[in-house]
């Protein structure tokens, strides 16, 4: 029971974190959802891999994400599991 109400409460937080990150793209009147896409699909063929996530983000000088990392967050959006993402995905 402990265990399960640990991963409930980590799913909640993440959850409020995601919709407060929602909550701030909204509002930057000229945010657009299909440029910011299209900035990371460097090789322009309408899809987004973890790599290209990996290197987007080394190119702003992220470095604490892991190449799991971005792995796991493709994976976890990709409902076709073609291991990338689409702009619907």
């Amino acid at each position: 029971e402990r265990r399960l109400k640990e991963l409930l409460v980590a799913v909640g937080d993440g959850e409020r974190g995601l919709e407060a990150a929602r909550q701030r793209l909204c509002s930057i009147r000229d945010f657009a959802p299909h440029s910011a896409f299209q900035r990371l699909d460097r090789d322009s063929n309408a899809f987004i891999t973890s790599l290209e996530i990996l290197n987007y983000s080394r190119d702003h000088r992220n470095f604490s994400i892991s190449e799991s990392e971005t792995y796991r967050l493709v994976k976890f959006f990709d409902s076709d599991e073609d291991g990338r993402l689409s702009f619907q995905e």
